[in-house]
């Protein structure tokens, strides 16, 4: 079993967590389910539920009513998933500014570990 653990932006909140409780009440059961699904299989959770996407991050794809979700996370030393950056996809492509923000969410929440600022 994996430990999910959720992005601390520096300013004090948790983006992914505000994503989904900004959602109707069965998408966010849905997207639960899914992480609940991540946290058991990690690595193993493949299409169509997770994907890699590039360099270390990899997607949670989640079809709600309205849309397609995707929630980007990555591994983080031992047995530890990192949710990172969340939104709702409107094309077929994952938009890079989604992706680029994924990157910075990923490396500033390294730079702090490893600076102390928080524990896992």
């Amino acid at each position: 079993m994996y430990k999910i653990k959720f992005y601390p932006a520096r300013r004090g909140d948790y983006p992914v967590k505000d994503f989904i409780q900004q959602m109707d009440k069965k998408s966010r059961a849905k997207i639960w389910r899914y992480i609940a699904l991540l946290e058991e299989h990690g690595p193993n959770l493949l299409r169509p539920y997770a994907d890699y996407v590039r360099d270390k991050i990899r997607e949670l794809r989640i079809r709600i009513q309205t849309g397609n979700v995707r929630i980007f996370y990555f591994f983080f030393l031992e047995g530890n998933i990192i949710l990172l950056h969340a939104f709702k996809k409107k094309t077929q492509e994952l938009p890079e500014k989604e992706i680029e923000q994924a990157k910075k969410n990923m490396e500033d929440f390294i730079l702090r570990y490893r600076q102390g600022e928080f524990e896992l």
